[in-house]
């Protein structure tokens, strides 16, 4: 589907090697967005097979992004140019499937001082690093800015906190989400977004956690959102917070 402006764009792959399945997939995504003229990445969906489990001793998630890594090689992809914002989420069966919206002019990308980026993660998270940045700002001459925030969790510096945790993680996730809206406001020099208006969704591990969760957002205020069970990147994660946010024209001036 495409307007003057964006492009949505889904390509899905049927099972085999996931490395091979990412870089097959994202060639596609980024010739298609080249020859439809809209080659800027605002926001990313990866849903990703069996996500924590491994193949050949490496984690499928890592195998995901050393495919995703090596098409945008070929692309000439730089991170100077303002990575996406991305998240990436397990499924329980089928292949690979990717939804993108890209447009005809660049977002910023906004990043976490909480939070290492995750291009510059350690190697204990794989030979290479995930691809994407905390948020990004799309200012637009007319209509709406746009913040695309990217999923959101309990990380801290690059580490995983409170395993095990789940109402712990989801208080973490919120703090990282309000150091990432700080930034983008300091960015944008105007208190355009906060966390009341945004809309969203959360992804939990166990449907069990449904009400723990639910409720402690709803008492910060985030009454957008709705839920989804789904394995997160990590399998130390139990939760997960995605989100977008408008800001009326005006509110920069």
């Amino acid at each position: 589907m495409q307007t003057a402006e964006f492009l949505f764009a889904i390509v899905s792959l049927p099972e085999e090697s996931l490395e091979h399945q990412s870089l097959r997939a994202y060639q596609a995504l980024l010739k298609t967005l080249q020859d439809r003229k809209c080659p800027h990445l605002l926001r990313i969906w990866n849903f990703v097979p069996r996500i924590n489990a491994f193949d050949g001793g490496i984690e499928r998630y890592q195998l995901f992004n050393t495919g995703r890594r090596n098409a945008f090689r070929e692309s000439g992809y730089t991170l100077s140019d303002g990575a996406p914002a991305a998240c990436a989420l397990g499924t329980q069966s089928g292949g690979l499937r990717i939804a993108v919206l890209a447009g005809t002019r660049p977002a910023v990308a906004i990043e976490n001082p909480r939070q290492v980026s995750s291009y510059h993660y350690p190697k204990q998270y794989g030979t290479d690093a995930p691809i994407f940045s905390r948020a990004a700002w799309l200012a637009q001459p007319s209509g709406d800015d746009l913040l695309f925030i990217s999923g959101t969790a309990s990380i801290v510096g690059h580490q995983t906190l409170h395993a095990g945790d789940t109402l712990a993680q989801v208080k973490e996730s919120v703090r990282n989400i309000e150091a990432v809206l700080h930034s983008a406001n300091q960015r944008a020099g105007a208190p355009l977004w906060n966390l009341a208006e945004l809309t969203g969704r959360v992804y939990i591990r166990h449907a069990a956690d449904y009400q723990l969760v639910s409720e402690y957002l709803l008492a910060q205020g985030m009454t957008r959102f709705c839920f989804l069970q789904a394995d997160i990147c990590r399998a130390d994660l139990l939760v997960e917070v995605e989100a977008e946010g408008q800001a009326t024209p005006g509110s920069r001036d």
